[in-house]
């Protein structure tokens, strides 16, 4: 163990940061010893250079961190070791810890024979290293962060030849790259010539502006910080949830006046980079993001971005992975979907019938018949319907409703989710909008033999208590008849009467909605940076349902028409053609919208409901042995990431500085585990 640092002095690490480092320390372990993985010193270079290190000289320094990760010695590490190097990088002096524990080795101060180098042209320094034997880690640390200001302000100068005070763009690049994380191959670095506009002299960027970039990109978790500040106070109770949405524009003065991690010039450089243009006063929090990835992605180690990048090319998606558990397991994880779809569509049906027999009675309604209209409109069917045949009435039908739900549900959530993993580009996980559409296409049209049944009978219920009312007192009445007798009354070619209509709503209906319901959970309440609470869930249910259940309700008024005995005296039809014929001729346009409003407040609520519920279940009781971990901030994760290597970044900065000036600490190149035994 290190001096100084027992373990209850390291940072804790969340599950998911251990997690993240032991898949590290898998991918790139390359010995195995008494049975376990272990890393070896070239390994473990490879596993923690940062990307944006350009130089070689730099990217070998890096190895010498290994004696602080090898705690037992052994010239190997173990997955235990990595990590605890992973929470060391957590602690908030780490960039100077490193370094540090590198040149003293166990010692608890630093040698300071051949440390004077470090000083440059800073008088003070050298003479306070001079009339010392050694330095404290305190002392370590103020004169390395001098000697780095030290360093800048050098490079700086020899990059101004004419001793203005100023640089072209073009220089920035050799000047930054070593002090801060920045790729030549890195967007923000193709932005760099934009700089030129902050100083008086627009062709040339001033010493001041470049000072300000490097503390920039010296600190990207404190850019992270303003920046979810920021889209914190744009959250507020009174604004709603779109103002919080990624194309969301934040002016620099807003920025200045909410967050005091940067200073004006900082957050002046982070707008003309984030937003690509000279001088910007605006940037969406989308361009932020951005900045802060790109500034994550040079902080990264190549090789993780590498695996990275293979591992998104070659791992299946989570629907591919279900179809690689055993034929038994499969079965049973089907069985499960099966029966929570069951359940969650049960309880948005059984929510939301009473709106649905009132839409029902009131597309039911003719103007050319024998006698005066039944329902002036919604409302009083309502009512007339609880006067006349009590609340249970509003009821009537839920039974074959609810019986028909699970195979419905069941296998239009299979089918969109089938088609849409086969139509999901592999190597992006993006997919088109026409591909989302017809997925969704394919999911109505699959469920139509299941739902044409199921609407037959269950409209035939609904309609049942008007005929009750009409025929009593008119002689013998009628009999109330239940859904088996129904059915065995249809016959099976009855029970897909109107399917054609079925079709023609279904099949829109689910295109509109599966594609609205993925695009609001994504675009309206981030699906994937954060956890969906139980309201973005209902919200992205409800709303998706309002558009489709809409402009698909001239087919369900068709569908209604056909599927409904006609009374005596009332128009019937031949056909899907005839019955818009006919209905367009007797009853004008609008009668093809009669219920839409009770449409859409029916499948509305009631798809929010079942899908808001079926995610929940699946939360709640996840299928045994399925890994069903909440989505964690992707934005906190990445904080704890950027702060933990650009920790690592300056320590090898530190290290550049002791090695420019030869200090002797030892063999960057740890002994081999081959080496030790022998």
């Amino acid at each position: 163990m290190l001096p100084h640092r027992s373990a209850t002095h390291l940072s804790p690490l969340s599950a998911s940061d251990v997690a993240r480092f032991s898949e590290i320390f898998d991918r790139h372990a390359d010995s195995v010893l008494d049975g376990c993985k272990h890393m070896s010193p070239a390994a473990f270079a490879r596993a923690i250079v940062p990307s944006a290190t350009l130089s070689e000289n730099r990217r070998s320094l890096y190895g010498s961190f290994f004696s602080v990760a090898d705690r037992s010695n052994r010239g190997c590490l173990t997955k235990d070791d990595f990590i605890e190097f992973q929470s060391l990088l957590q602690l908030h002096d780490a960039a100077f810890r490193l370094p540090f524990r590198v040149a003293a080795g166990s010692n608890d101060s630093l040698d300071t024979a051949g440390l004077s180098g470090i000083a440059g042209s800073d008088k003070p320094s050298e003479n306070y290293i001079k009339f010392r034997s050694a330095l404290a880690f305190p002392e370590f640390s103020q004169l390395i962060d001098s000697a780095r200001s030290e360093q800048i302000r050098a490079a700086f100068a020899k990059a101004d030849k004419q001793n203005t005070g100023a640089v072209s763009a073009d220089k920035i690049l050799a000047i930054v790259h070593e002090f801060a994380p920045l790729n030549s191959d890195n967007g923000i670095a193709h932005r760099l010539e934009l700089l030129a506009g902050e100083s008086a002299d627009s062709s040339l960027v001033g010493y001041p502006t470049v000072l300000a970039l490097i503390s920039l990109l010296s600190s990207p978790a404190k850019i992270r910080q303003a920046i979810d500040d920021i889209a914190a106070l744009n959250k507020s109770p009174k604004t709603t949830p779109s103002s919080a949405a990624k194309s969301h524009s934040i002016s620099q003065d807003e920025f200045v006046s909410n967050t005091s991690l940067l200073s004006p010039l900082e957050v002046s450089i982070l707008f003309t980079l984030a937003a690509g243009e000279s001088l910007a006063q605006t940037a969406t929090l989308a361009n932020l993001n951005e900045f802060v990835d790109a500034c994550h992605k040079s902080l990264t180690p190549q090789a993780v971005l590498d695996n990275k990048d293979r591992a998104s090319q070659t791992e299946p998606s989570s629907s591919q992975a279900k179809q690689q558990h055993s034929i038994m397991t499969e079965i049973a994880f089907q069985a499960y979907n099966f029966v929570v779809g069951a359940i969650a569509g049960g309880i948005g049906a059984a929510v939301v019938y009473p709106i649905d027999l009132v839409k029902t009675r009131m597309q039911n309604q003719r103007v050319a018949v024998v006698g005066e209209m039944m329902y002036k409109n919604s409302i009083d069917c309502f009512r007339k319907v609880i006067r006349n045949e009590g609340i249970l009435g509003l009821y009537r039908g839920l039974g074959p409703q609810l019986v028909g739900v699970a195979p419905e549900k069941a296998i239009k959530l299979t089918v969109n989710d089938f088609v849409r993993a086969r139509l999901t580009d592999k190597k992006t996980g993006k997919i088109k909008l026409t591909s989302e559409l017809f997925a969704g296409a394919m999911a109505g049209a699959s469920q139509v033999v299941f739902t044409n049944p199921l609407e037959i009978v269950k409209i035939r219920l609904q309609i049942q208590g008007e005929l009750l009312k009409e025929t009593a007192g008119k002689g013998a009445p009628i009999v109330r008849r239940g859904a088996i007798t129904i059915i065995k009354e249809l016959g099976l070619l009855g029970l897909y009467k109107g399917a054609s209509a079925c079709l023609l709503r279904d099949v829109p209906f689910s295109a509109i909605y599966f594609s609205c319901y993925s695009h609001l959970k994504k675009d309206l309440f981030h699906e994937g940076e954060r956890r969906l609470s139980i309201i973005d869930l209902l919200l992205s249910g409800a709303i998706a349902g309002m558009p489709a259940a809409y402009l698909t309700t001239p087919a369900d008024v068709i569908k209604t028409r056909l599927q409904v005995v006609a009374k005596k005296g009332e128009t019937t039809y031949s056909g899907l053609l005839d019955a818009a014929r006919k209905i367009y001729k007797e009853e004008g346009f609008k009668a093809f919208f009669k219920g839409g409003a009770a449409r859409v407040l029916r499948s509305s609520p009631q798809f929010g409901t079942t899908l808001m519920c079926y995610e929940l279940i699946h939360r709640l009781v996840p299928f045994p042995g399925d890994d069903h971990k909440p989505p964690t901030s992707r934005h906190m994760d990445q904080k704890s990431d950027l702060s933990s290597q650009a920790a690592l970044f300056y320590a090898g900065t530190a290290l550049q500085i002791l090695h420019d000036t030869n200090y002797k600490f030892g063999s960057l190149n740890p002994p081999s585990a081959a080496a030790k035994k022998e």
